[in-house]
């Protein structure tokens, strides 16, 4: 698990690094031009999916253009990217994540192909009322896309409870 995240820090990374410190100046370039477009989202299915580096064994190629539309037509990837901006300048230091846990009801799916995955102990130093923690084998960071069912039933799980309640 620290051998994957290092390497997807260390080798995948720079879209989040581009996100994090220009997300206006990548915007911009996405907005131009649908070849960008296309190119940067079929980058992220081929470094974040279950199957990484063979995007199309985890997707059709409908699944892959529908993606890369939905960030076409609304213009959306400067909005998009500027939440790596966002978080990167927010309080939340690693220390303060400690010390201030989230305290709503939370659930967690991890899948394994997902580069950075969090252990159930990492996850409840965060979070102080985790109601769900699934792990599945088929997966990466697409989940409602690679994995649904799995993402279905984990987020029923989440709040089966809470609906009683």
């Amino acid at each position: 698990m620290l051998a994957s995240a290092r390497y997807f820090w260390s080798t995948l990374s720079g879209y989040a690094q581009v996100q994090q410190t220009r997300p206006q100046t990548i915007g911009y370039a996405l907005a131009d031009s649908p070849a960008a477009q296309a190119a940067w989202s079929y980058a992220m299915f081929q470094d974040t999916c279950g199957t990484a580096g063979n995007a199309e064994t985890s997707f059709t190629l409908d699944e892959i253009l529908d993606d890369i539309m939905l960030y076409w037509l609304p213009n959306a990837s400067a909005s998009s990217a500027r939440l790596y901006w966002e978080l990167k300048r927010s309080n939340w230091s690693s220390a303060a994540r400690i010390e201030r846990p989230i305290v709503v009801p939370s659930g967690f799916t991890t899948l394994g192909g997902e580069q950075v995955r969090k252990s159930r102990r990492w996850i409840e130093q965060r979070y102080s009322d985790v109601r769900h923690f699934a792990e599945h084998e088929q997966g990466g960071h697409f989940a409602a896309l690679e994995n649904p069912h799995a993402s279905v039933s984990d987020i029923r799980s989440t709040f089966a409870d809470l609906r009683e309640s």
